[in-house]
């Protein structure tokens, strides 16, 4: 009996992760739902092992191409196709690496690290551009060309009375920016997914196979450093032209992400020994959503900390 209601909850998790995933076109609570639509996926991986996780995955991938097909025609059934390559199999890569675990020598166990899975989504964040810039290589212009055409009509409609040729100039010059933004922005999504998808699995489901991961140890693999550095030289030699250029500016942004996380582990940790740190903390968190600006500081205190061990000299990891 628990074997059948195991297998209907992954089933059920992937079906709900395949038709939410496709919610985004019913507005801006959809919108949300088909950002979210990993999480249904994490959770049966996370509460029934990598087994259960690759049934939902299927699962979700049959149910989003068949409502696909069936809401805008037979053709769209190949939906089915970009889900299992953006979302199912990522979640699958991504879960493999969360419930690996070995004896900590004390009698407990040691979970793979939070620094060494965000890595390996900034990584399948990187394959998943260079595929898109090898699909594209035919094209007139590549990726930044497909891109450049996607953005053209965008900004068209948004600055009606702007030239054609004044849209065309700026989707060019944004391409390179929007593909590193739109890699960023799914690996959010992956953490944001996957933390969402182990809380159900705890709350939810009746447990999670492994713990949640703690901002206070998060700690990058050496290797992210020197992607890191590397991309920002290619990108400063090259001057983000070309296909190099685009690629070399996406793997620094994509590699500096782990450094911002490190670097608000730090800000947590002064936090918690700082009176008032909670309102400190939600202030540097506001300032970085408006401005921007104090992101690039927050990497520069992540990069620092990589070093100087920050939050072990000051006692707040």
């Amino acid at each position: 009996m628990r074997i059948s209601r195991d297998i209907t909850i992954t089933l059920a998790a992937g079906a709900l992760s395949g038709v939410g995933s496709l919610l985004v076109v019913t507005g801006a609570l959809g919108v949300i739902a088909a950002y979210l639509a990993p999480a249904p996926l994490f959770a049966a991986a996370f509460r029934f092992g990598l087994a259960n996780g690759l049934l939902s995955a299927v699962a979700g991938t049959i149910a989003g191409a068949l409502t696909a097909a069936a809401l805008a025609g037979p053709e769209q059934v190949l939906y089915g196709i970009g889900y299992a390559v953006a979302t199912a199999l990522p979640v699958l890569v991504i879960a493999r690496f969360a419930l690996l675990s070995r004896p900590d020598g004390a009698g407990g166990t040691e979970w793979y690290p939070g620094g060494r899975l965000m890595t390996v989504a900034i990584t399948l964040a990187a394959i998943l551009v260079a595929g898109g810039w090898l699909f594209t290589l035919g094209a007139e212009g590549g990726l930044r060309g497909e891109v450049a055409r996607t953005l053209e009509p965008l900004i068209a409609l948004m600055a009606a009375d702007a030239a054609t040729a004044d849209a065309a100039a700026l989707a060019e010059g944004l391409a390179g920016r929007f593909v590193a933004f739109a890699a960023c922005f799914w690996v959010v999504q992956m953490v944001l997914s996957g933390l969402l998808g182990r809380f159900a699995a705890e709350r939810l489901l009746g447990g999670a196979m492994r713990p949640l991961p703690s901002i206070s140890t998060f700690d990058p693999p050496e290797v992210v450093r020197w992607v890191l550095m590397a991309g920002l030289a290619l990108t400063l030699v090259v001057g983000g032209d070309g296909d190099l250029g685009l690629l070399a500016g996406v793997a620094a942004v994509l590699a500096s992400m782990p450094y911002l996380v490190l670097g608000l582990g730090v800000a947590h940790g002064l936090a918690r020994r700082t009176r008032g740190g909670g309102f400190i903390l939600a202030a540097v968190y506001m300032l970085a959503l408006m401005l921007r600006w104090p992101i690039l500081l927050i990497v520069i205190l992540g990069f620092v900390e990589r070093w100087a061990g920050l939050r072990r000299r000051s006692g707040a990891a």
